[in-house]
């Protein structure tokens, strides 16, 4: 079988994170045959968005009467569900292969309503609370903790003695960040590949850098260099060259970024203006499959020498990010029949399975309402996406490999490939996927950057 695979250039499934939920309070359930677990997975970040109403006790008696006898008793429940508020989007169960037809159905309206209300505190940014002299390990375990955040510290144990001290209440996740970097002299590594933000060794220079960086909710924005070129021989002026680093809070994992360079506009002393020259372009910035840090390089027009500094630089970026993952469930797949489930934005399709030679075929063709220009990126997110058997004693198996077979604007199909012993029809194949992409515009202004 693998001398198949590898003459059929079959590469191993990506494993990336992908497992974004749009909601702080966002955590897989369940027990069966409970409904929901007794607390959510993060308690302290669930806390954020909690409602006194959304309790484990009353949404589990929602959910009993979601499955009632009485279509009046049915509505009302879904009702009530819904004006509880995200809060109780944590203690909702999975659709699965178990889930009454209709029960699917009500479940999947009421979490894509109760996450339609909740993009607006999503994009909030996290909140810290910690007072006193900690040490910075401890800190940085209390703020992750109660963020959401997953923040790692290179060479860990070189920080043991090293302490801290916070006065914060209800502050912003890089407000505190800021002030921790600052204290134990740290920086974000921008190369990191793991997920989650890494801090290293060597806050100086930025403790030194004359820019601020500037934050907006989740996210935040910082001058990397600049430089000016002036060309000879040549009729072009030169121009301006400005690297930035926009970091975000790990909990997003954005699809892409773009950044439209007609928001882009530098402002000098004397009120002049400098737009890039591009200002139909809206490039797309490269995200790494591990970090939370993009660099973004800007062409403004070269100033005149006499100019010492860019006053301010404003524009805007848009993000993309994925939804809550959903679980698509195919059964009794070994007649090869087409077979497809839609949650949200997203339309999942088993195509076909076919035994081939030693293995199973899967096709899975996964559609997206609106490809809003960015199948390049929601196609790396599909393939990262996560597909599997399971047996009929309900454990999991891998698939062996998989392959890109369709492109198109809107959709992109994947062959996977599945070792089966035993009749097809008794396993059951599990796609996850988020259900929709949620675009965001972040403002930026960064002020007095000097210029060389």
């Amino acid at each position: 079988m693998s001398m198949f695979i590898n003459r059929l250039q079959w590469r191993q499934p990506i494993h990336a994170a992908t497992t974004l939920v749009c909601s702080i309070v966002l955590f897989t359930l369940l027990e069966r045959p409970s409904y929901a677990q007794d607390t959510p997975a993060n308690s302290s970040t669930a806390a954020r968005q909690e409602s006194p109403k959304a309790t484990i006790e009353n949404v589990r008696k929602l959910l009993r009467e979601l499955d009632s006898k009485s279509l009046k008793d049915r509505d009302a429940a879904e009702k009530s569900l819904v004006e509880l508020g995200p809060a109780c989007l944590g203690f909702l169960p999975e659709v699965d292969a178990n889930t009454s037809g209709e029960m699917k159905v009500r479940l999947q309206r009421i979490r894509q309503q109760l996450q339609s209300s909740n993009i607006e505190v999503f994009f909030e940014p996290s909140k810290v609370t910690l007072e006193g002299k900690l040490k910075l390990t401890e800190a940085i375990k209390e703020i992750s903790e109660q963020t959401g955040n997953k923040i790692s510290l290179e060479g860990e144990g070189a920080f043991a003695s090293v302490e801290i001290e916070l006065n914060e209440k209800e502050t912003p996740f890089w407000t505190v960040m800021d002030k921790v970097m600052l204290q134990a002299k740290l920086r974000v590594n921008n190369s990191a590949i793991e997920d989650g933000l890494t801090l290293m060794p060597g806050g100086e220079a930025a403790t030194n850098s004359a820019v601020k960086a500037y934050t907006n909710g989740p996210f935040r924005v910082d001058v990397a260099s600049i430089q000016s070129t002036l060309p000879f021989n040549s009729r072009l002026g030169g121009q301006l060259d400005l690297s930035m680093m926009v970091a975000w809070e790990p909990r997003l994992k954005p699809v892409f970024l773009r950044i439209p360079m007609s928001s882009v506009q530098a402002t000098l002393g004397d009120d002049k203006t400098l737009m890039a020259p591009n200002q139909q372009s809206d490039p797309e910035v490269p995200l790494t499959g591990g970090g939370c840090t993009a660099q973004i390089d800007l062409q403004l027009a070269r100033p005149d020498r006499a100019t010492a500094k860019l006053k301010k630089l404003n524009g805007e970026f848009v993000f993309a990010v994925p939804s809550e993952m959903h679980k698509y469930v195919f059964k009794k797949f070994g007649n090869g029949a087409r077979q497809a489930e839609k949650f949200g934005e997203v339309e999942v399709i088993l195509e076909g399975a076919r035994r081939n030679n030693a293995v199973f075929e899967m096709r899975i063709l996964v559609e997206f309402d609106d490809d809003q220009g960015a199948l390049e990126s929601y196609r790396g997110w599909a393939l990262s996406n996560v597909a599997y058997l399971l047996d009929p004693k309900g454990r999991r198996l891998e698939n062996a490999g998989w392959q890109t077979y369709a492109m198109t604007p809107n959709a992109v199909g994947i062959a996977y490939l599945f070792q089966i012993n035993g009749n097809p029809d008794e396993f059951q194949l599990i796609y996850e996927s988020p259900g929709s992409i949620t675009r965001q515009s972040v403002k930026f202004e960064l002020q007095d950057i000097e210029l060389p």
